[in-house]
């Protein structure tokens, strides 16, 4: 965090903002494209009723996020603010750990849903078609769930760290990594939905250990050091990251509740063209969470420093672009509905192909509301007004 101390004596406001801003909105725009394209591989290769799979398998995946996210955000808040008051000591003691935290959740997850792994796939949603696809999908995505939430949480501290463009680099190397591990499980091996969950896990390993590379080995300001349990510290870490954690949550219990109604009154059709929705929803709801981490590092520093000018304006930047790239997405999805429907859905499944276009118009509406929704919760946890984050997170 050092760097935000160097650059804010001798750049403006606004260029630190985009020294933040733009890998952070890089790396969540490299993990949507890449898990678009996992989704194109499953659609164009294996077909509709194993990208239904897949979606109703994402709620899971919400959790694993979301479990992260209420350990991540959380510590990097207070790592931030303490950076802020100069106390590296206590920087590196919540840092350290928040990482012993989510390895321990992370294998409890793990071997608790391959215990139950046929009773999780049913209560998501499996039908009797979608059974052995999502069964398939959900084995391999456990299997490597601690290294997806370790992954996720160094994504979110390399930029506390005052290194923000490793967080695009490391998720770059991760993207590449996965689309050619794609094409071969599932294009050249035939491997369907298990070799794209095989692959999306191997990617996020590799992603895992870049991250503890650099923390390790690297010029990492945050160490690994002999952590203190305080309950003091623990309960904060928890409120602040609850918010963030909520709405990602939400995403997944939406997801599931969709795939429900959808399955019910519609059919496995359905589900395949909300999943296309949801691939497309993905890359905007990322989009807002990187605005959203670009500012928190910031708005916690200058917190702890008292700059109450500085977060005012880090808010209207934040807010502005919130709205840019709202407005830019609800314009593509409505001028280029056939463009991206084809992506995931060949225009020869007739029916998921003309259900896809018809909901994606409608469901793009939303799209304003839930940026100044991500944004504003995210401002609160940056300051440390946890039930105001929590109001606007519900």
């Amino acid at each position: 965090m050092e760097t935000i101390k160097k650059t804010s004596h001798f750049n403006p406001l606004t260029k630190e903002f985009l020294e933040y801003l733009i890998p952070s909105i890089s790396a969540m725009w490299v993990f949507s494209i890449y898990t678009m394209v996992d989704g194109m591989f499953v659609g164009k290769g294996v077909g509709p009723i194993a990208l239904a799979s897949v979606n109703i398998a994402m709620p899971f995946i919400n959790m694993i996020f979301a479990i992260s996210l209420i350990l991540s955000i959380g510590a990097s808040t207070l790592i931030s603010f303490s950076l802020g008051r100069g106390e590296e000591k206590k920087s590196n003691e919540i840092f350290t750990l928040n990482i012993i935290i989510l390895s321990f959740l992370g294998l409890i997850i793990s071997i608790l849903s391959l215990v139950y792994l046929e009773d999780f796939a049913l209560f998501l949603g499996a039908s009797q078609e979608t059974f052995i696809y999502v069964k398939d999908y959900l084995r391999f995505i456990i299997i490597f769930s601690p290294f997806f939430i370790i992954a996720y949480s160094l994504e979110v501290l390399v930029k506390a760290d005052g290194f923000p463009f490793f967080a695009i680099v490391f998720v770059s190397l991760a993207a590449f990594i996965n689309i050619i591990f794609d094409y071969i499980f599932v294009i050249l091996l035939n491997y369907g939905v298990k070799g794209a969950a095989f692959a999306t896990g191997l990617s996020q390993l590799i992603s895992c250990l870049a991250f503890l590379f650099h923390f390790i080995f690297g010029k990492s300001k945050l160490k690994f050091t002999k952590p203190k349990l305080r309950f003091s510290t623990l309960k904060s870490i928890f409120l602040i990251g609850f918010p963030d954690a909520l709405t990602e949550l939400s995403t997944g219990v939406t997801v599931y509740l969709f795939n429900y109604m959808i399955l019910k009154h519609i059919g496995d059709d359905g589900i395949a063209a909300f999943g296309v929705i949801m691939y497309v929803n993905n890359l905007v709801i990322m989009t807002m969470v990187g605005i959203n981490q670009g500012m928190q590092p910031l708005v916690s520093f200058y917190y702890g420093k008292r700059d109450f000018t500085r977060i005012k304006k880090l808010l209207s930047l934040s807010f502005k672009t919130t709205l840019l790239f709202s407005c830019l997405f609800l314009c593509i999805c409505q001028f280029f509905t056939d463009s991206l429907v084809t992506m995931f859905i060949a225009p020869s499944n007739i029916i998921v192909y003309h259900l896809s276009k018809k909901a994606l118009k409608i469901f793009s509406y939303s799209f304003i509301i839930c940026g100044m929704n991500i944004l504003l919760s995210g401002y609160f946890t940056a300051l440390k007004e946890i039930k105001k984050a929590f109001l606007i997170s519900i």
